[in-house]
């Protein structure tokens, strides 16, 4: 009987999700804060005007890329033991009210070069007090390799969580972009 009831403790144990420390101010410096956003901004963020998926790159647009990043709040960094770093940035939506949207994914930097990058999901746009709650949970899932799904929208009602991926967008890693079906 004891057996049987430390198996099932340690299946509970197991099972149960952790919550990540992920406060970027407990990982990173407020330079290094600053270079990672701006190592991944060409990523989450849209492209200038005038301007297509290879062009982005081009250094006319650094000043663009700078100010986004300057304007965009690192909520969850975590990295884990395989070397991904799991994030969880927010930008600002257009809105009426102040809103904003958080972009959560994982990435692999190998001397200096982002090697990897995949946005998990995007949320939809919240205000901050909400999008913070909301954008914890989601990111302690992702960052403990768990399903989010439930949080997607054709699931979630009456509650808005994750907007992108849906049953028509994905996320194309190879890519690096959103794609639709």
């Amino acid at each position: 009987m004891k057996k049987y009831l430390l198996l099932i403790l340690g299946i509970l144990a197991i099972s149960c999700q952790k919550e990540i420390k992920s406060d970027p101010i407990n990982q990173l410096s407020s330079k290094e804060n600053t270079e990672f956003k701006n190592k991944i901004v060409r990523y989450f963020e849209e492209v200038p005007k005038n301007t297509n998926q290879d062009s982005k790159w081009d250094t006319i647009h650094n000043s663009y890329y700078s100010q986004k990043a300057n304007q965009a709040e690192l909520y969850h960094y975590y990295k884990s033991n395989d070397g991904f770093i799991y994030f969880a940035i927010a930008k600002i939506a257009p809105s009426l009210k102040l809103k904003k949207v958080a972009t959560i994914g994982k990435l692999k930097i190998e001397k200096d070069s982002v090697v990897y990058y995949e946005e998990i999901c995007r949320t939809w746009k919240m205000e901050i007090p909400e999008l913070k709650d909301k954008t914890k949970i989601i990111f302690d899932k992702v960052a403990n390799e768990r399903s989010v799904t439930k949080y997607y929208t054709e699931n979630s009602q009456p509650e808005y969580w994750i907007e992108f991926p849906d049953k028509l967008t994905y996320y194309d890693s190879k890519e690096r972009s959103w794609k639709t079906k």
